[in-house]
C-alpha cells in the first residue's frame, strides 16, 4: 500500500508552487460540476452507515455549552449565540488532519462576524487588501464609519497616473478580493511576513492533550455554497460541499495540503443573509466570504 505523505513545508522565500496534476485535474473537473455530484462529500446529506462507505467519519462533538460559551465572546446577546445541540466534527481519512465542522456558526453569529470584518476591519489602514498596491485607500471619515456607509460618489485615486479611479461600488462589488488582519500575508504573491516580531498579536497555536503544538489553518464560509478541494500525496484528493457557517480545519499533514475552491454556486446564499447588510442591501446575495485563520510561526 502506497504511503501518503503531505508536501513538505515550502521555504518562506517561495511565492508559488505548482499543484500536482491530480489536484489540477480535480479542480478543473469540478469547476462546473453540480454541488450534488456523486464525487462530492456533503456532510448534511450523509447516507446511513456512511462511515463504511465514505472516506470520512464522525470523530467527536463540540458540546452545545462549550460552543455557546465560546460564541458569547463575540456578542453580548446570549440568545443570539446560544447553541441548542452538540456540534458534530468529521475527519476526512484520505487527507490526514483535515476536519470539517458543518453548521459551526449560528446565523446571528455569522452576521456579527461579517459586520466586524467588513464594517470595522476592512477600513482599518493597518489591514492591507489586494487593492492597496493599485489605489490610494484612505479610511472613511469618522462620521461615516465604514466603506459600506460611504457616499455612492466616493472614489479612490489610482496609483498609476494613467490609471482609472475606482468607485466605491466597483471596489466593494467587483474588485475587492482579500483583506489581511494581523500578520500581513500577501495573497497575491503568497508570501508571509519575514519578521515574526512585527506581528501585532501572538500567532495562533493549538495544543493537543499531549502538549504537541500543530500548525493549522481554519477556514470558515459565509454566504453562497461552494466546493472545497484538498489533497496530499501523489494521487489523493477530496471534494467537500461547504455551506454558510461551515468550518474546515487543516492541521497536521493537511496543513500543507493543496487546496482550492473550484466553484461558488450562485443562488445558494441563505435567505436570512441575502439582504445583508441593510446599509448596502443584497450585497451578500451572490457572494461568498472566506475567513481564513492561519498560524504563520511556531
Amino acid at each position: 500500500m502506497k504511503t501518503k505523505t503531505a508536501p513538505q513545508p515550502p521555504p518562506i522565500s517561495h511565492a508559488h508552487h505548482a499543484p500536482p496534476a491530480h489536484i489540477r485535474a480535480l479542480h478543473k473537473a469540478h469547476q462546473k460540476s453540480p454541488l450534488t455530484s456523486s464525487t462530492v462529500l456533503d456532510f448534511e446529506n450523509l447516507p446511513p452507515n456512511f462511515s463504511s462507505s465514505l472516506p470520512a467519519i464522525a470523530t467527536s462533538t463540540i458540546s452545545a455549552s462549550v460552543a455557546s460559551a465560546a460564541f458569547s465572546a463575540f456578542s453580548d446577546d446570549a440568545d443570539a449565540t446560544r447553541v441548542e445541540t452538540d456540534i458534530r466534527v468529521y475527519k476526512v481519512a484520505s487527507v490526514p488532519g483535515l476536519q470539517v465542522i458543518p453548521n459551526l456558526l449560528p446565523p446571528s453569529l455569522q452576521k456579527t462576524l461579517l459586520r466586524k470584518l467588513l464594517f470595522r476591519d476592512l477600513s482599518d489602514p493597518r489591514h492591507r487588501t489586494n487593492l492597496h498596491a493599485h489605489y490610494h485607500l484612505p479610511p472613511p471619515p469618522p462620521d461615516v464609519g465604514s466603506y459600506f456607509e460611504s457616499s455612492p460618489e466616493t472614489t479612490f485615486r489610482a496609483m498609476n497616473a494613467d490609471g482609472r479611479d475606482l468607485s466605491i461600488s466597483r471596489m466593494l462589488d467587483k474588485k475587492l478580493r482579500w483583506v489581511t488582519l494581523g500578520g500581513q500575508y500577501d495573497w497575491s504573491l503568497k508570501k508571509y511576513p519575514l519578521d515574526p516580531s512585527s506581528l501585532p498579536e501572538r500567532p495562533l497555536s493549538i495544543f493537543t492533550r499531549q502538549g504537541i503544538r500543530w500548525r493549522l489553518i481554519v477556514i470558515i464560509s459565509f454566504g453562497c455554497e461552494a466546493l472545497f478541494i484538498a489533497g496530499v500525496g501523489e494521487d489523493e484528493g477530496v471534494v467537500v460541499r461547504v455551506r454558510s457557517g461551515d468550518a474546515v480545519i487543516m492541521s497536521g499533514e493537511a496543513r500543507w495540503a493543496w487546496h482550492s475552491v473550484p466553484t461558488v454556486a450562485a443562488g445558494t446564499c441563505p435567505e436570512w443573509l441575502e439582504e445583508w447588510p441593510e446599509e448596502r442591501t443584497e450585497w451578500m446575495r451572490g457572494k461568498r466570504v472566506n475567513l481564513n485563520v492561519r498560524q504563520m510561526w511556531d
